[in-house]
């Protein structure tokens, strides 16, 4: 595989196909093993194992491929027998073997036992046994049930992901194919392909069938800029691929533009976005789109136009013109910076994974290394796990066990040879940082069970050494499960144990995520001062790491703030934390720091924002499998539903979707108000089966925890609802620790004091006003406006003292102290990376501030800025 191939003309993969030359040669040298290779369609998958194929011919291997399995019946039993066969003809062979199976995301319950066979295939050790090398290509993002229980049978396997290309490797692969270099025109067309070598190929090759460029002097210059036949058929392609309403929140969103936020999308469909979530997943699973940053883009610039292109004219205009009003009716505005069409978001500069621009280490002859030696993957799967409130319903993912357990073993083999320890040096450093790795992935299990069974039997062998790090990390996933379950006392003692356990054993990337879960516990419960004091110190420690470390204190800290009732700072602290992660592939924490948003929007009654963000939340979680389950992230889905549908449809979500939320401990915590809030809903729907479960699961789960006085507050309130019991609602106003539910709690108490007009009139208004009042200086303007609303309907006087407090909405009242800054910066005609060093923000934070000028303002141009401070002025 030394020459020029045709794979390497057509794909642009050499990294790659070097690799396995490497893999191939190995195995002539007696080698056996295992490559799994991943992909997203039009990659080059199947490509480059039929590459393989014939490369291993040329090293005179026995070749037996499985390309495409068999979807079932008669036909997959045929493919299993064939499969078993091998194995079983493998043993006594005089060749080496190679076994190529393509699509293992389609694979049959047929072909289950026989590709788990193939996994777990070792020859005898006798002289006439060959070696065997298997090649298993599988497309990400299309796991079946079957593939999910097949992926936990490939540990230990070498692998390659293939990504897109950078665009000096599309502009090299373009070249390839038509024999020339192509001009500027042509190679910003090139980039619209977004890195897909298929597209890449299609594009090229129409454009020359159909007599689009034009080839001279080994330059290739662009004639015609129509989309050729070629490029339109794939495009249909992957569309006809999706369901009918995914298809049709392509074509709507491909009509829309390059970016769009999925409120509008759905508001066109006439759907919620709870209702959109499965179609809108299915996109990101599928590759068409991707949600870099606060954009939502297609992925491919040329699919986009091609299934736009395919539309009716009038529809394409007629769904501009709806989005268009839509954006104007909301105050919508979403600019698609360029460099999200070719870098998907990346800054400038990072490599684009599986370009052969950043190439992954090629591994040695024999025995191949695991597929990572870098510390990195530690950053984004220990952090998930100290920080998770549940556990993981399922093994991780095919290969990420691997790559934790190198990763983690450099990094303690590093700590081990840099610290001097006594009394701990009872084995060998390799042996003993090979233990600790072991013992620590497996507390990434699938089942609370498995976990706390494991986590009890790694802190049972730690006698007097508890800060080696196995045992840190099992103490604090005991504190995660005992939380999750509702056994707060128990919850708290394991997290202070951790906490107490730090030293000199524990690596110091441990520490700040070990007091982070603690920090989240107290802030639950109402012990803010307790839990900034830890968050404090953990962002030090973090700093210190470096900066990939400094998204979770962030995200933490909004976290603390948002139940605090602090708004502006919850909001500002998440955008801090996901501007971080976004910079440093710390993906895992975004779904938290976007579900802070979430509720921040709801509460400033932005229910468009909220509905956008719950999208991202939901693409976040499923586009990162370190991601561990939360509550946050169906709670906000919920509530944004319910702003969508209605009191009544929300409540018959509650007995399916979201039937979880009903009874759920992690919820009744972390949400002081959640047991009122669905009270308050089932009653509007007017189904008191559902507001009497809820009361009961929150008096249950208080009776529980008699230590926990938010609990029972919380329960109170509950209760207080269901039997419409003024002193009930009155004490659970004056003693909630979060300042939102106690307003929500005087807000329940003055709608039941007016209903009693006569006798209780006057006291319902003042209770009104005083929820009012407190509403306004939480900054809640969601809340603000439904109590209004409510008093105005019921010819409810309202004083003039919370309508002066109301924050502004519009004009240069609603700005913030950091937006009149950046104004009148902009207004001396800086740009937005000189505003950036003057305000100690990101150029990107300027931006955002900036959109929000310009919404407040009425305006849309840096030039009205000025015009604006001249006419105030």
């Amino acid at each position: 595989m030394t020459e020029r191939t045709d794979l390497i003309q057509t794909f642009g993969r050499k990294a790659e196909t070097d690799r396995i030359a490497q893999l191939l040669g190995g195995g002539s040298a007696g080698y056996s093993g295992t490559l799994i290779v991943q992909g997203p369609s039009g990659t080059g998958k199947t490509r480059l194992l039929l590459e393989s194929q014939r490369a291993a011919e040329r090293l005179d291997f026995t070749v037996s491929s499985f390309l495409n399995p068999a979807a079932g019946g008669p036909a997959g039993r045929h493919e299993a027998a064939s499969l078993m066969a091998v194995l079983d003809s493998a043993a006594v062979s005089s060749k080496p073997r190679l076994v190529v199976v393509d699509n293992l995301h389609n694979v049959p319950e047929e072909l289950s036992e026989a590709v788990a066979s193939l996994a777990h295939y070792e020859p005898p050790n006798n002289s006439r046994t060959a070696p065997l090398i298997r090649i298993i290509g599988l497309r990400t993002g299309l796991q079946n049930p079957s593939m999910r229980r097949l992926s936990s049978e490939f540990a230990g396997c070498h692998r390659i992901e293939l990504g897109r290309l950078s665009e000096a490797t599309s502009t090299e692969l373009a070249a390839d194919v038509m024999g020339a270099a192509p001009d500027p025109k042509l190679a910003a067309m090139i980039s619209g392909a977004g890195g897909n070598p298929l597209l890449i190929v299609e594009l090229v090759q129409g454009l020359r069938e159909e007599g689009s460029v034009e080839i001279s002097h080994e330059r290739a210059r662009l004639l015609d800029e129509r989309i050729p036949r070629r490029v339109r058929d794939l495009a249909q392609h992957w569309l006809d691929s999706l369901s009918d309403k995914a298809r049709q929140l392509v074509q709507v969103a491909a009509a829309v533009g390059g970016s769009f936020m999925v409120v509008e999308v759905a508001s066109m469909l006439r759907e919620t976005t709870a209702s959109m979530l499965p179609a809108l997943n299915e996109t990101i699973a599928s590759g068409l789109l991707i949600c870099p940053g606060e954009q939502t883009v297609f992925q491919h610039e040329l699919v986009r136009r091609s299934i736009a292109d395919a539309l009716p004219a009038a529809v394409r205009q007629a769904l501009r013109q709806d989005v268009t009003a839509l954006r104007r009716q909301h105050c919508l505005q979403v600019p698609m910076p360029p460099e999200f069409l070719v870098t998907g978001g990346r800054p400038a500069g990072t490599p684009v994974p599986g370009s052969t621009d950043a190439p992954a280490p090629l591994p040695a002859p024999a025995p191949l290394p695991a597929s990572s030696t870098e510390p990195g993957i530690v950053h984004r799967l220990l952090p998930a796990l100290l920080m998770a409130r549940s556990t993981r319903t399922e093994p991780l993912p095919l290969g990420l066990a691997d790559e934790l357990r190198a990763s983690l073993t450099a990094v303690l083999q590093a700590h081990y040879a840099d610290v001097e320890l006594t009394g701990t040096a009872d084995a060998p450093l390799a042996e003993r940082a090979d233990r600790i790795t072991r013992n620590t992935v497996s507390l990434f299990a699938d089942g609370v069970q498995r976990a706390t069974t494991r986590a009890r039997a790694i802190l049972a062998t730690h006698q007097g050494r508890d800060d080696e790090a196995d045992a840190v990390t099992a103490t604090v996933v005991m504190s995660n499960l005992e939380w999750a379950v509702g056994n707060l006392a128990e919850g708290l003692r394991w997290g202070q144990r951790a906490v107490q356990c730090l030293g000199p054993a524990t690596p110091p990337m441990w520490s700040p995520y070990v007091r982070l879960a603690l920090a989240t516990k107290l802030s639950d419960i109402g012990r803010f001062e307790e839990a900034e004091g830890l968050i404090s110190t953990a962002r030090t420690e973090a700093e210190a790491l470096g900066q990939p470390h400094t998204a979770t204190p962030s995200i933490a800290r909004a976290m603390l703030l948002l139940q605090s009732s602090r708004l502006q700072e919850a909001q500002d602290s998440a955008r801090a934390g996901l501007e971080v992660a976004a910079k440093t592939g710390g993906g895992w924490v975004v779904p938290v720091g976007q579900a802070v948003l979430i509720l921040v929007a709801l509460r400033r009654g932005d229910l468009a924002s909220a509905a956008d963000y719950a999208w991202r939340c939901r693409a976040a979680v499923g586009a990162d499998s370190t991601v561990f389950p939360s509550i946050h992230f169906d709670w906000g889905e919920c509530l944004v539903a319910t702003a969508q549908l209605g009191a009544r449809r929300t409540a018959e979500l509650l007995t399916t979707t979201y039937a979880h939320l009903l009874t759920s401990p992690q919820l009744f915590v972390e949400e002081a108000a959640a047991a009122a809030w669905f009270v308050r809903l089932a009653l509007a729907a007017d189904d008191m089966p559902l507001a009497s479960t809820v009361v009961t699961a929150a008096e249950r789960f208080a009776a529980a925890n008699p230590g926990r006085p938010t609990l029972a507050v919380a329960a109170l309130h509950a209760r207080g609802l269901l039997e419409r019991d003024s002193e009930a609602l009155r004490q659970a106003a004056r003693e909630h620790v979060s300042p939102c539910a106690g307003a929500l709690a005087e807000e329940d108490l003055g709608i039941l004091l007016s209903a009693q007009e006569e006798k209780n009139g006057a006291l319902g208004a003042a209770a009104l006003r005083s929820a009012l009042q407190r509403f306004v200086q939480i900054g809640s303007q969601g809340d603000i406006e439904r109590i209004r609303a409510f008093m105005e309907e019921h010819g409810t006087p309202v004083t003039s003292a919370p309508r002066q407090g109301r924050p502004a909405t519009a004009g240069w009242e609603a700005l913030t102290e950091t937006e009149r800054s950046i104004a009148h910066l902009v207004s001396d005609g800086l740009t937005n990376r000189q505003v950036a060093r003057r305000v100690s923000l990101s150029p990107h934070t300027v931006n955002y501030h900036l959109r929000a000028i310009f919404r407040k303002l009425g305006i849309g141009s840096r030039v009205e800025v000025a015009r604006h401070i001249t006419h105030s002025a």
